[in-house]
């Protein structure tokens, strides 16, 4: 076999092995080149068997589907794990050693396929954060872009899954648990740590505000919130 007859075998197939792990893989080594994993299929449609020859150009199509299955072999262990976004997963694929051309063929493999959807990956982000460390929009937005999701994914999922009205709900409800963590320290002080308590948690400085309208009146009604927190 010389994939065409346009050039001269170069090497000779030693051996093919079944995987004794997954039936649909094979084990082909080749004289000279080394030993590649291939799909079942694409072994048979290439007409691979013991002591065919091969020509370089399909010694070099061998060697990028093997590399190609290697990549997503790693991608698929690493979806069963967790869900991950798409720029999660290039990189954790890029760190694994799978060269570019690999690792792009990979994705919009399992793009195509639905094993990567950023839409899904933001909007289980934000389930699993509510139900297990409840937070705010902002902080919501700012994990979920970390994990390279686009900005108008990220929004979307937060809008969609907590309202203006549900995050002001949240944060009054936390806030009530932490205030009573709070008693014992002078009114003013423990104001201020509240307000910095739910700015780390995310939550906006109108949300903030009326959190602590509803919880601590006081005097002024606009606390000392900084906007850019």
């Amino acid at each position: 076999m010389t994939g065409g007859g346009s050039q001269a075998a170069v090497a000779r197939v030693l051996r093919v092995r079944q995987s004794l792990r997954d039936p649909s893989l094979c084990h082909v080594d080749i004289e000279g080149a080394g030993t590649y994993r291939l799909d079942a299929e694409m072994v048979r449609a290439l007409g691979l068997t013991e002591g065919c020859e091969v020509d370089e150009a399909l010694v070099a199509g061998i060697v990028g589907a093997a590399t190609r299955l290697h990549g997503k072999t790693i991608a698929l262990r690493l979806l069963q794990r967790r869900l991950r976004s798409r720029s999660e997963l290039e990189a954790a694929l890029r760190r694994r050693g799978v060269p570019r051309e690999a690792v792009v063929a990979v994705i919009g493999e399992l793009g195509r396929d639905g094993w990567i959807d950023d839409a899904r990956f933001a909007r289980t982000w934000v389930r699993d954060r509510l139900a297990l460390r409840p937070c705010g929009r902002r902080r919501l937005r700012a994990e979920i872009l970390a994990h390279g999701v686009a900005a108008p994914v990220a929004e979307e999922a937060v809008r969609e899954l907590l309202s203006g009205d549900a995050e002001a709900d949240l944060a009054l409800e936390q806030a009530r648990v932490r205030w009573g963590r709070l008693r014992g320290v002078e009114p003013i002080a423990a104001r201020r740590r509240l307000v910095g308590w739910l700015q780390r948690r995310g939550y906006a400085p109108d949300v903030i505000a009326r959190t602590l309208r509803l919880l601590s009146p006081a005097p002024s009604d606009r606390p000392d919130v900084d906007p850019a927190a």
